[in-house]
């Protein structure tokens, strides 16, 4: 399933992933088409982050980051932006948490794989270990 004529590559993202996610998250529908007037590598990658946001798929770093404010303690859409293209190959399935400030990073890196957050005086680094229990 798919939506034709979708649009640019942001504004064919945003009614692709409401479209189709609405349908796949009632379970509807097994092969999806990401149509965007845009580089078609950029389809697939959409199709991808799709399906890792709705958990259907688990292939690559599922990253979450906070929006821009004055809490920050490091400037995360540059990090962000730095991580995505450098870690875009990695195919281990991990959820990356990039959290600015000391308010809302612990909590959020502690429900993922990997976290870094601001912190005082220094950035944090938070690494679930896993006993294999």
């Amino acid at each position: 399933m798919g939506i034709t004529e979708a649009g640019g590559l942001r504004s064919g993202t945003v009614k692709s992933s409401i479209g189709l996610g609405m349908l796949l998250m009632d379970g509807i529908g097994d092969t999806i088409r990401v149509s965007l007037a845009a580089d078609p590598v950029e389809e697939i990658k959409v199709g991808f982050d799709m399906l890792k946001s709705l958990k259907l798929r688990a292939k690559g770093i599922n990253f979450i980051a906070c929006p821009s404010c004055s809490r920050q303690n490091f400037d995360v859409i540059s990090t962000m932006n730095q991580l995505e293209e450098r870690l875009e190959d990695v195919m281990t399935p991990l959820d990356v948490s990039v959290i600015g400030c000391v308010v809302n990073g612990p909590g959020e890196a502690k429900e993922t794989d990997i976290g870094l957050t601001g912190g005082s005086p220094a950035n944090l680094v938070y690494i679930r270990w896993q006993t294999g229990e």
